[in-house]
């Protein structure tokens, strides 16, 4: 039976295009069925995102797998533009000239198997037409508990902590598809209470959550992140969920939130922990602002699970372990005696990758005096080697360790972490 896209979709073509029969219109059987070959193709693989990309010759496939981008299939010129029509206009997305040459953004209500899943739309025109991205947000899925993003056991016990306090800013940082969203939802099921009340504003609204208060922000009618933050100020919350902190106003409304007895989250993109700090000076926040309101920061990235179906031992990552531990932190690194460095072989259940599924790698950043006098003293540039040289276990030594005990590889570490090199 043909697992791969590109036999599924030949399969379809001699199916449905007897003879060679030209396609006549996003309405067109073959079209009707790609569409839904494409979707349910890339929810069976565990695709988060779905792009289809026009090229001079045609149109390419991609799905975003555990971070990744797999290219799965080229489409033929004549076929690309009926199925980006059909798309859109499942989407309620325009498809005249005027709605092809301008950024647009829809939503798909779409079953599979049995399961309600919510597909946010994004096009944007290029020299060869539209580019779709779609992203895949699987309702029926069980959010992931605290305990079950990946914390280090003593970070977790610390961030917990954080939660029990009754008010301060929480802020959580990486870059786009890091996690982020994730850990702020686990944080607010863990507080959520009939007791309590929680109010959100985030953009998108990407999983309901009964018993709190959620809103999307709509900057067509004023609705951004700042003016909905002073609304919310208005509605006797306990605890303000924020999407993002993008300006210097949302930040200065989110410290008085945080100051005024609010429990207050969060997020900037950011490359670790210490780069909220330089971010928040960088909008012009007072540094006594900031070491009066913020509580802790979590820094984050996602890397990839070795398959369980075909990882095998690999000691050779040990000697690299060592050097990067050594350098990190520079401390003697753990035992190794009882490490299970592995490595995947590739196999189906991972889509010959030797990877499946991902988990959190964290730092967890929590003001102490010493930090704070730094932070007064505009002195951003020693906080890094500070906390670090303090017993902060950051991002890099928690992935490391995570690939000790066997279950990612130093080589996807480095490859999450690269970009803090010029720490």
């Amino acid at each position: 039976m043909p697992t791969s896209l590109r036999d599924l979709y030949d399969g379809l073509r001699i199916s449905q295009q007897p003879g060679g029969r030209e396609v006549s219109s996003s309405e067109d059987p073959f079209i009707v069925k790609l569409v839904q070959l494409l979707l349910s193709h890339g929810i069976g693989v565990r695709a988060s995102d779905i792009h289809i990309e026009p090229t001079s010759v045609g149109a390419r496939i991609r799905y975003r797998v555990d971070g990744i981008l797999h290219e799965m299939l080229q489409l033929p010129p004549e076929i690309y533009d009926p199925l980006v029509r059909s798309i859109k206009i499942k989407a309620n997305m325009a498809t005249d000239i005027v709605g092809r040459s301008k950024p647009q953004d829809g939503r798909i209500d779409f079953e599979s198997n049995g399961r309600q899943l919510d597909l946010r739309l994004s096009s944007f025109p290029t020299l060869f037409g539209d580019v779709l991205a779609i992203r895949i947000l699987d309702r029926s899925s069980p959010r992931l508990a605290l305990e079950q993003l990946g914390f280090p056991r003593h970070s977790l016990k610390e961030f917990e902590g954080l939660l029990r306090r009754p008010n301060g800013l929480i802020l959580v940082t990486g870059p786009a598809n890091s996690g982020k969203t994730t850990t702020l939802y686990a944080a607010l099921d863990k507080l959520r209470s009939p007791h309590i009340k929680v109010v959100t504003l985030e953009d998108p609204v990407e999983y309901q959550m009964e018993g709190i208060d959620q809103a999307q922000i709509n900057p067509v009618i004023g609705l951004t992140f700042a003016s909905g933050l002073r609304a919310i100020l208005r509605q006797d919350a306990n605890i303000i969920l924020v999407g993002e902190i993008r300006d210097k106003e949302t930040a200065e409304i989110a410290i008085r939130a945080a100051l005024t007895g609010h429990l207050v989250f969060s997020t900037l993109h950011t490359r670790h922990s210490c780069g909220a700090v330089t971010r928040l000076i960088d909008m012009e926040i007072e540094p006594h602002l900031i070491v009066a309101s913020v509580s802790g920061i979590v820094a984050q990235r996602l890397v990839r699970l070795l398959c369980p179906d075909c990882k095998v031992p690999d000691p050779t990552p040990a000697n690299t372990f060592v050097r990067l531990w050594t350098q990190e932190i520079a401390a003697a690194p753990p035992d190794l005696s009882l490490a299970a460095f592995c490595k995947g072989t590739g196999c189906p259940s991972c889509n010959v990758t030797g990877y499946q599924g991902r988990t959190g790698i964290f730092e967890l950043l929590i003001l102490t005096d010493a930090l704070k006098q730094l932070i007064l003293g505009h002195d951003t540039d020693r906080l890094y080697k500070t906390v670090v040289g303090s017993g902060m276990r950051t991002m890099l030594l928690d992935g490391l360790d995570k690939a000790r005990q066997g279950l990612t590889t130093v080589e996807e570490v480095l490859r999450v972490t690269g970009e803090m090199e010029d720490r």
